[in-house]
């Protein structure tokens, strides 16, 4: 059984920096900060899952339980 990973690795679309973030087990998250340039940044597209599908190096908790029961 694969474990659910709660950090990520954020990707500021503003300034470029990456920052490390956990994410919630429950709950989508629409926006971000970046840690750097104080930029708020989230989905542009109603497709899109939240901030962390969008602009992590991983999928968030929820999506990766639905990745896990496919």
């Amino acid at each position: 059984m694969t474990k659910i990973s709660t950090e990520a690795i954020m990707s500021c679309p503003e300034c470029g920096s990456k920052f490390k973030l956990k994410m919630p087990l429950n709950g989508k998250h629409i926006n971000s900060k970046c840690v750097f340039c104080q930029a708020v940044f989230g989905i542009n597209d109603t497709k899109d899952c939240c901030v962390y599908c969008t602009y992590s190096n991983r999928s968030c908790p929820a999506s990766q339980r639905k990745q896990k029961k496919e």
